[in-house]
């Protein structure tokens, strides 16, 4: 399975689609089911045991009142006295029983027995009409304890009896308490929910008590064999019933609540049933769902791929036709784009190429216009100096040093050797100017042997004399050096009419000037900041009319042989 997945991404697309629909689905379908069962399941179990309390707690409050009724009773000298005597006709003893038996009698009858369990006095219509045995049963037990005993059978759901003694132990007769089937229904109104069964057993497992006497015996027995085997009992062989249990310590009964199940095992399996039934549906209409999805999301990758495959064979007149308008879409039309760019790339390339070639065979051709020119400006100073015109020989000799240094391949030079064209360059425009400024050039020692490029300050000094120089007779420029933070700072600085406002903004942030306009200033920018990058040129200050100053910044770089300045 790993592998299918794995072979083919439209594969993948069908997998992952697919579980990503389905498995949510069943997940939610299976936890809420067993989230709303185990719910359901919980809410009943604590309904049943909030009833199941309520029922305890009102058949101990009756237990404990029919004891405290049978101490009061047994301890009194008007039921002891009549007892004593044999008297069934006494009007004071039974004003006693009604009036201490006024809580008891709505839930209970209570008897006044002789020894030998004949009824003398009862809080019924009428008197029994046969005698309770003494020696089985309730009054059998009473008579063994000192306190009050509870038992089933006889007439009621189950009696109660406490033992009238004389002082030396001596049994004078008997309290005897008869709770009827009624009588717990009356009790336990309220408490119990309409589908819901109590079932009351005494302390040997026999049923004293059921809601439903139609089946209650048959619960009882059956409960009576599990509990008598130990077993824990929760639901019935069916598993559509729940039985719950309270002990009621003051009497030794068991409560034992039954509940129909909410989702008995019939219901269980038919949810079950409709849960398998559904997964299977959503299953086939998931795969359905993700075979048409990974169809339509494979063929244009499908298209897309085939189509880079024709490129990468050299095929860049590949096109893929789309009319989608998704991000499938506009990928076809970036892979159009980008074949149409390539395509485009490639011709210029082509012609580039050509220019290229075509430069350089103009540029092979131009280095033969040197030689001339050397040979024309070396012929030029022999002739100065045969005819006694020493300024043609200087002349000769400075500009022939310019060039020489223009056409050097060398890209960095020292900034000595930098000076010392500058100094060429100034005595070529002396003679021109008739010496109508001065340059003075303040370059401290430690800064001789600094790398600059090549022909970067004669565009300054140039500058400083066309356009600074031009109407004055007592021009002076000035050229220092100095590091800043690791860096070497070149000024130029000249007493000329200086920079308009306007221009020396737009120099400062390297806007173009345009055609012709200091090209010097602009190329200088332009070298130092393709050679250190940005934050590396040109700056001007300039003040109109009280002259200007130009300054470059770049790395101090030291010339490797020569010692560190």
């Amino acid at each position: 399975m790993r592998n299918w997945i794995q072979r083919s991404f439209r594969n993948r697309i069908f997998a992952y689609v697919l579980l990503i629909t389905l498995l949510p689905l069943l997940l939610c379908n299976v936890l809420m089911m067993r989230f709303q069962v185990e719910r359901t399941d919980r809410d009943q179990r604590e309904e049943a045991d909030a009833h199941l309390e309520d029922c305890r707690e009102k058949l101990t409050a009756l237990s404990r009142e029919m004891e405290e009724l049978a101490d009061a009773l047994g301890g009194s000298t008007v039921v002891r006295s009549v007892l004593r005597g044999g008297t069934t006709d006494s009007r004071i003893l039974y004003q006693v029983l009604c009036r201490e038996a006024a809580d008891v009698r709505e839930h209970a009858r209570v008897d006044v027995c002789l020894p030998d369990g004949r009824c003398c006095y009862t809080t019924g219509q009428s008197l029994p009409l046969t005698a309770q045995r003494t020696d089985w049963g309730v009054l059998r037990a009473a008579g063994q304890s000192e306190g009050t005993e509870f038992r089933t059978g006889g007439e009621g759901a189950f009696q109660g009896a406490q033992a009238v003694r004389r002082y030396d132990g001596g049994i004078l007769g008997y309290v005897l308490f008869t709770v009827t089937r009624q009588d717990l229904d009356e009790l336990f109104r309220g408490c119990l929910g309409s589908t819901e069964e109590l079932l009351i057993l005494d302390p040997q497992g026999e049923l004293s008590y059921s809601t439903r006497s139609a089946d209650g015996a048959d619960q009882g027995y059956w409960l009576r064999q599990r509990l008598l085997r130990g077993e824990n009992v929760t639901q019935d062989p069916a598993g559509e019933c729940r039985y719950s249990f309270r002990t009621d310590e003051k009497t030794g009964y068991l409560l034992v609540l039954r509940q129909p199940m909410v989702y008995s095992q019939r219901v269980l399996d038919t949810l079950y049933w409709i849960s398998l039934t559904l997964g299977l549906l959503c299953l086939g209409l998931c795969v359905i769902c993700a075979f048409w999805l990974s169809g339509n999301l494979f063929e244009p990758v499908d298209r897309l791929n085939r189509a880079m495959g024709r490129a990468e064979q050299g095929d860049l007149q590949v096109s893929i036709e789309t009319r989608r308008k998704d991000e499938l879409g506009a990928l076809a039309a970036s892979f159009n784009r980008m074949t149409r760019e390539y395509r485009l790339n490639l011709e210029r390339s082509v012609e580039h190429q050509r220019e290229l070639n075509a430069a350089r065979i103009r540029m092979m051709q131009a280095q033969l216009n040197p030689h001339f020119l050397y040979n024309t400006l070396d012929s030029m100073k022999w002739l100065g100096v045969a005819n006694h015109v020493p300024q043609i020989a200087e002349l000769s000799t400075n500009l022939a040093d310019l060039l020489r240094s223009a056409i050097s391949r060398d890209e960095f030079v020292t900034l000595e050797d930098e000076l010392e064209l500058v100094e060429r360059y100034l005595e070529i425009q002396y003679i021109r100017y008739e010496d109508r400024f001065s340059c003075e050039i303040d370059v401290g020692e430690r800064f001789q042997h600094c790398l600059v490029p090549k022909l970067i300050l004669q565009p300054l000094v140039e500058n400083a004399i066309l356009h600074g120089m031009a109407d004055r007779e007592d021009g002076y420029i000035k050229i220092t050096a100095e590091e800043a933070d690791g860096d070497l700072i070149l000024s130029v600085q000249d007493n000329g009419c200086g920079f308009p406002k306007e221009l020396t903004d737009r120099l400062n942030r390297g806007e173009e000037l345009g055609p012709g306009r200091h090209l010097g200033l602009r190329n200088v920018d332009k070298i130092l900041s393709l050679h250190y990058g940005e934050g590396y040129g040109i700056g001007v200050y300039s003040q109109p009319g009280q002259g200007s100053r130009v300054t470059l910044r770049m790395p101090l770089q030291i010339k490797k042989e020569e010692s560190q300045c």
